[in-house]
């Protein structure tokens, strides 16, 4: 008899504890429900995209690739020796990164001025 109690008085006390939490939303939802309810700061930048001035000069003629790091290719362009070719290479805005590739060499460049010079 004592077990069953002892048994009964656990589960009661398991099902007080577990059902009586109080609700709490600690984030409300507040995504807008129509455009003109949407906040956008002045200054926020719509493009998806950045421009960026590339400036690629060789000691060698050949053909310069210019590739994201997945290895698609954004753009080539034919290098003259000692006659430095500019670009304007236009990437999606998250890219950080972009890989030149030429006459077997391969360049990581970080995306982090808008006018970038590399040389080969």
């Amino acid at each position: 008899m004592m077990k069953k109690l002892a048994f009964l008085l656990t589960i009661g006390m398991a099902i007080l504890f577990t059902s009586c939490k109080k609700d709490r939303i600690e984030n409300p939802d507040t995504t807008p429900d129509t455009m003109e309810e949407l906040q956008v700061p002045a200054d926020f930048s719509w493009k998806t995209t950045k421009d960026y001035s590339l400036t690629l000069s060789a000691n060698a003629n050949g053909i310069a690739e210019v590739n994201n790091t997945s290895g698609i290719s954004y753009q080539k362009a034919y290098l003259s020796t000692g006659q430095a070719y500019t670009m304007k290479l236009t990437v999606p805005a998250y890219e950080k990164n972009v890989i030149i590739k030429f006459n077997g060499e391969q360049k990581t460049i970080e995306l982090t001025s808008l006018t970038i010079t590399v040389q080969f």
